[in-house]
């Protein structure tokens, strides 16, 4: 059987299996057996690599990051930290027109941070923000879609998930590409932000005004939100500063979240012992994924494609602009049908010889993908986000929820290209690491 064969069966097999809801990384390390075996005809080849594949995700001390973000944000959701969040930006900014939409999207950024979940996110401030808009007489197509597209920054802000698993693919600082985030991660709100409130302004029905607060109060809230606020102020001023590694720095959030949820009497033993079996659970799955993705990008190698297809862009003699046309092109259409892992695992060991060879910075374009799989957690017909909300609000309709999103999903197009033409806005924290 000849490679192109071979390659068509794995890869086309492998695309049919996701669409079947095939679990992502038991389906790409068994593609890349069938692969590798097809390829060198040797059943032993094929099994010392995944065996070594496993040994090196499970022995390397590199990937304690994963589990313990994954721990820090299990625990901080059972410290009820989204209720503080968004209280806190509720009654500092609540009383302006979209004011409410404004501290939900910033509530989910914060949220997100430190939970490192679009989805958590996502479910979390609809059953928290959704009320309290729909209250004070916010247009639920406004309030579904804001709480829907702000839950996707968790992708961006750190500490991300997503982040991580693409640096640990792509073979990149994970300490860079967390750090990198952050600038976008704002940008995003702010943009965000300018929308609801230049909307509230032109049609002030569907975002009026919410109560005024004393500044006793408004102070009170605050402080009472801003402990896991500074956790992540000092986890990432740590990074930026090289006062510690990305593994001490997700080890320490971990004991300093526990700490601050013990202190705020919110976290009861039976909450910890569920945010760790919760912790383990999606560990252990994410990791799997890992070993999967690894086995997938050995086969890819050695079957030829990732340097077949270098060249073949070569030979089109495509600029820059166009590189980057063509792959928004292929991951707007792959994020409407596939969520961010599996889009990550499947093209980042094909697409990342290619950039590279074009001459573009890693770590600018794992904020690029980021950004690309955000704009797919809210894009029919898979669109994540949009089922956590539905999931959330049941009495809510998908089409409200969808043409809401509708105006931020434009915008972040817009902020996409931002990103291409300054690319400094990614760069600029991780250069002065």
């Amino acid at each position: 059987m000849d490679k192109a064969t071979i390659i068509t069966l794995v890869l086309g097999g492998s695309f049919a299996a996701l669409f079947l809801g095939a679990p992502v990384g038991p389906l790409l390390a068994f593609g890349a057996m069938a692969g590798l075996f097809l390829l060198t005809g040797s059943f032993e080849a094929a099994t010392s690599l995944l065996l070594a594949a496993g040994f090196d995700v499970s022995s390397s001390f590199g990937y304690i990051v994963i589990p313990m973000f994954i721990m820090m944000g299990a625990v901080a959701a059972q410290t009820g930290i989204v209720n503080d969040l968004f209280d806190a930006a509720y009654k500092l900014v609540g009383r302006v027109a979209g004011g409410l939409a404004v501290a939900t999207c910033c509530a989910s950024a914060a949220f997100g941070a430190v939970t490192g979940s679009s989805i958590s996110a996502a479910s979390a401030m609809t059953k928290v923000a959704l009320p309290q808009m729909q209250k004070y007489g916010y247009s639920t197509r406004l309030s579904a879609g804001i709480i829907a597209v702000s839950g996707t920054l968790a992708m961006m802000i750190p500490p991300s998930l997503m982040m991580v698993f693409y640096g640990i693919i792509a073979q990149q600082s994970i300490g860079k590409l967390l750090i990198s985030g952050v600038l976008p991660g704002l940008f995003t709100v702010l943009v965000y932000s300018v929308i609801i409130l230049v909307r509230a302004k032109l049609n002030p029905s569907i975002a009026p005004a919410g109560p005024r607060f004393p500044v006793s109060e408004i102070v009170r809230s605050s402080v009472k939100a801003s402990p896991f606020l500074l956790v992540l102020a000092a986890l990432m001023g740590g990074l930026l500063l090289g006062v510690w590694t990305p593994n001490e720095a997700s080890a320490g959030g971990v004991v300093v979240v526990i700490l601050i949820g013990l202190a705020k009497r919110s976290l009861s033993f039976q909450r910890l012992f569920h945010a760790g079996v919760d912790s383990i659970v999606t560990s252990a799955a994410v990791l799997v994924l890992v070993m999967g993705s690894i086995l997938f990008g050995k086969f890819l190698a050695l079957s030829g494609i990732t340097s077949g297809l270098t060249t073949m862009t070569e030979n089109a003699q495509l600029s820059s602009f166009q590189l980057f046309l063509l792959l928004v092109a292929v991951y707007l259409v792959l994020g409407t049908f596939l969520e961010g892992i599996s889009i990550l695992a499947l093209t980042v060991p094909i697409v990342l010889p290619i950039i590279l060879k074009a001459g573009w910075d890693p770590i600018w374009f794992g904020v690029i993908l980021i950004k690309l799989i955000e704009i797919g957690a809210v894009t029919p017909p898979v669109g994540l986000n949009i089922f956590a909300v539905k999931g959330a609000a049941p009495e809510l309709k998908s089409s409200d929820i969808i043409m809401g999103a509708v105006p931020f999903w434009i915008s972040e197009i817009f902020i996409l290209f931002v990103l291409y033409f300054a690319p400094s806005i990614a760069l600029f924290l991780p250069s002065l690491m």
